[in-house]
């Protein structure tokens, strides 16, 4: 009963991939391109911080570490131990992405929800940009049949708990000395 509305759901954000139209396109550049947009607007952020906002800089680094701990420590130690095939495998369906690593928790979802939440403390607009868009890449990488709900709810939750956790022992990465700043 309760994967049914998983799957129920799944079935309806899949279906508006019908593998003919404009939309696959935009479905295909969201779920699968858009994230290495994302990337380029962090290492743009990065670089101008190192220059003009030490503390800024501080943040970026952390984030990009909690986003980092986030999708190739927690998403693939989870995926160790729940090893959730793909839909498009488990169903057999015509698929727009192809991703052939486990799908629970996403690792896109989880990442850019990591960082977001990193960033949250100080740039608050940017990090309600990212939260956006990690939806919105979650969503996408559903209609293209390479998750389930559950698996971009679950990278949600995880990231944010990362996101967290980092922020919460940045005390940690950055004795008081540098903190300061």
């Amino acid at each position: 009963m309760a994967m049914n509305w998983d799957i129920n759901l799944f079935h309806f954000f899949n279906g508006f991939a019908n593998h003919h139209s404009c939309l696959d396109w935009i479905i295909i550049f969201i779920g699968e391109y858009y994230f290495y947009f994302l990337l380029a607007i962090l290492a743009f952020l990065l670089i101008w911080s190192y220059s003009k906002d030490k503390a800024g800089f501080r943040t970026f680094i952390i984030s990009i570490f909690s986003a980092l701990i986030a999708r190739f420590g927690v998403a693939v130690l989870i995926r160790f131990f729940y090893p959730r095939q793909r839909p498009f495998l488990a169903f057999q369906i015509p698929h727009l992405i192809t991703d052939y690593s486990y799908s629970f928790p996403s690792g896109h979802t989880i990442f850019i929800f990591a960082l977001a939440t990193a960033i949250f403390p100080r740039y608050k607009r940017l990090s309600y940009f990212f939260f956006a868009s990690g939806l919105v890449v979650g969503v996408a990488r559903i209609a293209g049949g390479v998750h389930y709900p559950s698996d971009i709810l679950g990278g949600i939750v995880f990231g944010i708990l990362v996101g967290l956790l980092i922020n919460f022992m940045q005390p940690i990465f950055f004795p008081k000395e540098l903190a300061a700043n």
